[in-house]
């Protein structure tokens, strides 16, 4: 019987233990979040350390909101689970989370997950709050000022390479930019140069990216290296090259000649998210100019463009324009679906998305009518009669600044251009 008292009180006290104990609150502040690029590599490494800064509080709804900060560019954050000894954060429109423990109230631990359209990969991750500086310790007089235009090359072998142009602005130690490649750009970059080292970084989702290179005593940036994950290495060298220039985005992506010239007109059918099948030549689209947007939810720069294409629905849907956004996903049809209306509902684009089928396909098997495809995205205009008027490969966002500006701007033009026209003329 006493045996039975002293368990039964044993019990109690634990029961009481559990119900009391409080679940660890985080920090309301700022804190720098760290991924580590690359898992061969000790944490005290610090090269492949891709650091951010994000704050953490309270939204005006009185739920949790997290804002990741890259140069310019503010991220809200708002799908975060907090269940008392771990955190989940969803990240927008792509399918990357953090999965961390709560480790005290200034710090946590765990993974980042990357879900791309082919890749699957997770990664260290770990947060402290109270802290500012997004590159540590890089403090170093500068040895020069890098602000301007640079001619880069990329990925060079004996018989390639890739040209891209970066366009930097220094202010003492601290850095911020962009990389312009043909297909769209790298993001909101923000950094340092501390001594002769160059570091920038950039956390958003599927562009979560390291740029580290060092100021040669001639002014040039050699041992650029651009990590991006695992597997993701780019080398990099750079002149400063006010000119620099990429090529003619109106020329990359080739249709066949019948459709680059206007005699036949384009179409297409695939499903849409309720697998309904939609054609050009549906009743919908007679008569209307229409924009068809080559991309899929896992892509930064179609983001950006089905942002900028959600807002100009917006305003030129009444006056007949059409917009179909081609999806390229997974080869799982009801996945795809969950991506895509992800994708759609969280940029605000009310036009039509549909399954083009899976990423890695040739994109001119699926559309014969394309005989030069050159990336993600890639914009067929048409006219009233689907003539084609121009083909696009490429969105330099706003990231980009004056060339964001200047893309945004022949985008109104061409639409309104096409909205002038007459069927059959």
């Amino acid at each position: 019987m006493k045996k039975t008292i002293i368990l039964l009180l044993i019990i109690t006290v634990l029961i009481i233990s559990s119900c009391s104990r409080q679940a660890t609150e985080l920090k309301k502040s700022t804190w720098r979040g760290v991924v580590l690029l690359d898992k061969n590599d000790s944490p005290s490494a610090k090269f492949s350390e891709l650091p951010f800064i994000f704050s953490y509080s309270k939204g005006k709804d009185g739920k949790d909101l997290i804002v990741i900060t890259n140069a310019d560019e503010k991220i809200n954050v708002t799908e975060i689970y907090n269940n008392g000894d771990s955190i989940i954060v969803k990240l927008p429109v792509y399918k990357d989370e953090i999965h961390a423990k709560i480790m005290s109230a200034d710090s946590i631990a765990g993974e980042y997950l990357h879900v791309g359209s082919r890749s699957k990969y997770t990664l260290p991750f770990y947060a402290i709050s109270g802290k500012t500086e997004r590159f540590a310790g890089a403090n170093k007089p500068p040895v020069s000022d890098i602000t301007g235009t640079w001619e880069v090359t990329a990925n060079e072998t004996d018989s390639s390479k890739d040209m891209y142009v970066a366009e930097f602005r220094q202010s003492g130690n601290k850095l911020t930019g962009t990389f312009l490649t043909s297909a769209g750009d790298y993001r909101y970059l923000e950094g340092a140069v501390s001594g002769n080292d160059v570091m920038l970084s950039c956390f958003e989702g599927y562009y979560t990216k390291l740029f580290r290179a060092k100021i040669t005593p001639d002014g040039k940036l050699t041992e650029g290296i651009i990590i991006g994950g695992p597997t993701s290495k780019e080398k990099w060298t750079a002149v400063k090259n006010e000119n620099a220039k990429l090529p003619d985005p109106e020329k990359l992506s080739m249709l066949n000649s019948s459709f680059q010239d206007g005699t036949e007109t384009i179409d297409f059918s695939f499903p849409d998210v309720n697998n309904k099948t939609v054609s050009l030549k549906d009743e919908k689209y007679k008569g209307k100019p229409v924009i068809v947007s080559i991309g899929g939810s896992w892509c930064p720069n179609c983001k950006d463009e089905t942002r900028l294409f959600g807002e100009l629905y917006e305003k030129y849907n009444l006056q007949g324009l059409e917009i179909i956004g081609l999806n390229f996903e997974s080869n799982n049809f009801e996945e795809s679906v969950q991506r895509i209306e992800r994708f759609r509902t969280q940029l605000n684009a009310n036009y039509v998305f549909l399954y083009a089928g899976e990423t890695g396909r040739k994109v001119t098997e699926t559309l014969p009518f394309i005989k030069v495809f050159k990336g993600y995205p890639t914009t067929i205009y048409l006219d009233r009669n689907h003539k084609v008027k121009k083909v696009h490969t490429g969105f330099s966002g706003p990231g980009t600044g004056k060339h964001y500006e200047a893309l945004k701007k022949d985008i109104v033009n061409t639409i309104e251009e096409l909205l002038k026209e007459k069927a059959g003329s």
